[in-house]
């Protein structure tokens, strides 16, 4: 399967495409003789668009995906490498007149380096390009070495998903006799990713970051925002990976 079809299913899957869907099928059933079917799949659609946009829904959701613990320090003494996973790019920024890391991205490179300086590690980061412009692997590594002032000793930049991030992080380093590493990327990805690098032969010490630990107090919990809707796809998107991850294995 290519990677833009694998894209346009993912994206027919996930939201709010899917629940547009529902409701434009809905109102051609109600347009039809079957209006009460239809109006069904109106009103199913209004009641999830508007109850995955809580607050106390996508915090829910988000959290079923962070129980992995913060890493352990006595653990990182058998780690040989930590390996950064990309998680986007921003194409062609003006003031930077190149691409830059996105915000998720930034936040894995800050932790690693966080790491770095605290255990003397050395770094590989992974990415590829997914969507255009230059590999991820780049952009990581610019960021790291320019804004955190941390070295990069190794750059993959063909992986395209968390499947070849494992798979060609791991041709990098198994030559480098590196099998144990600590994987940095956020707490909601870390099951999926864990798992694709253990399949790849690593052993692995997860080293997660950013947790969603506060929720929304009071009536805010209640009330639709596109902040939590964005949230509860996150979660709804590593549901579908970890699902299509287990029949692939």
């Amino acid at each position: 399967m290519t990677s833009t079809l694998n894209s346009i299913i993912s994206q027919l899957i996930l939201l709010p495409t899917s629940l547009i869907l529902l409701m434009i099928i809905g109102c051609l059933l109600m347009a039809s003789r079957f209006r009460r079917a239809g109006l069904t799949l109106v009103l199913l659609g209004i009641v999830a668009l508007s109850v995955l946009s809580m607050p106390i829904t996508a915090h829910k959701m988000i959290r079923t995906l962070e129980h992995q613990d913060p890493v352990d320090p006595h653990e990182l003494g058998k780690v040989k490498a930590i390996v950064v996973l990309g998680g986007a790019i921003r194409h062609e920024q003006p003031e930077y007149a190149s691409d830059v890391s996105s915000s998720t991205t930034l936040e894995r490179l800050r932790y690693a380096a966080f790491l770095q300086n605290t255990y003397d590690l050395p770094i590989l980061v992974t990415g590829g390009t997914p969507s255009s412009g230059e590999p991820e692997g780049y952009v990581m590594q610019r960021d790291l070495e320019t804004v955190f002032r941390v070295p990069v000793r190794w750059t993959e930049t063909e992986s395209n998903n968390t499947a070849e991030n494992a798979r060609l992080s791991r041709e990098v380093l198994q030559k480098e006799g590196v099998d144990t590493i600590a994987l940095v990327t956020h707490a909601w990805h870390m099951p999926r990713a864990k798992k694709a690098f253990e399949n790849s032969g690593f052993t692995v010490v997860a080293a997660p970051t950013i947790f969603h630990m506060k929720p929304v107090k009071g009536i805010m919990n209640f009330i639709p925002q596109a902040s939590y809707l964005h949230l509860a796809n996150i979660a709804l998107h590593e549901w579908v990976g970890m699902v299509w991850y287990g029949i692939h294995d």
